[in-house]
């Protein structure tokens, strides 16, 4: 390609600092809440919602995924993102009395509730925590996470497909704009080229951030979805749990007869 104009290319060059500039002020992550719980067992967290009786919130490892709660009675305090500290006290749940002209009835025998593991020598990785999640949970849980991750993860490469494509081509069109404007010795045939010759620079520098950009997070959000998808899916199937089951009912009108299916899909 000919060599652009000292004037455009310092324009060029701002727009460049000032998008990678305006990226990394957008990527700042979050800071995240710590729950102190009253087993000594710490969760790292961002919290979501704080009503009467529960705290809502997503995890660190997966912020767009399903929100979990967990009950006061068993929060001794909460350290928040942005250094605030809010303790709970002790709460004892006691039980409804009943009518003396009623009996009592037998109170249902409880599982044994599992310990809480506490954090050795610093916070649980994520790929930790997502697998041992996937262990303790039944098996309609399981189902419903690997409905949830497969539809993102068919979203974010939907996504990276469509960015990088829209991208490219549009900085095609720009880079044949800046082409066509200028002669065999790279100079502007007018200054209606010039302009013109500008514009298309514009979109040459949009369809190559945008690529980059969409391209980038669909791919990687698709990669790690699917990637979730397919840890539920083996669990699923060790398990011998199908991933979903379906009734579907039938009629043959030349037998006059009808008939049910039952599906089971791995």
């Amino acid at each position: 390609m000919r060599v652009i104009l000292p004037k455009l290319k310092n324009q060029l060059l701002a727009m460049l600092m000032l998008l990678f500039v305006v990226q990394a002020n957008a990527q700042t992550p979050r800071k995240a809440d710590v729950i102190r719980l009253r087993d000594e067992s710490k969760l790292e967290v961002y919290i979501q919602e704080v009503d009467d009786q529960v705290v809502k919130y997503k995890k660190i490892s997966d912020p767009e995924g399903p929100l979990f709660s967990v009950k006061k009675s068993e929060i001794a305090s909460i350290l928040y993102g942005n250094g605030e500290e809010e303790t709970f006290e002790a709460t004892l749940e006691v039980q409804n009395y009943y009518s003396p002209t009623k009996p009592v009835p037998a109170a249902k025998p409880q599982e044994p509730r599992p310990a809480a593991r506490k954090p050795v020598n610093g916070p649980v990785k994520p790929s930790v925590q997502f697998a041992e999640d996937v262990r303790n949970s039944s098996p309609d849980h399981l189902r419903s996470m690997y409905t949830y991750y497969k539809t993102r993860s068919k979203g974010g490469m939907v996504m990276g497909i469509a960015g990088t494509s829209v991208g490219v081509i549009v900085a095609a069109i720009g880079t044949g704009i800046v082409a066509s404007a200028i002669d065999d010795n790279g100079n502007y045939k007018s200054y209606q080229d010039e302009l013109r010759a500008r514009k298309g620079a514009y979109m040459m520098l949009g369809g190559f951030a945008g690529a980059i950009t969409f391209g980038t997070v669909g791919f990687v959000k698709g990669g790690k979805n699917g990637a979730k998808a397919s840890r539920i899916r083996r669990e699923l199937i060790r398990r011998g749990e199908p991933l979903t089951i379906s009734i579907r009912p039938s009629f043959s009108p030349a037998q006059r007869a009808g008939s049910l299916t039952l599906a089971l899909n791995f």
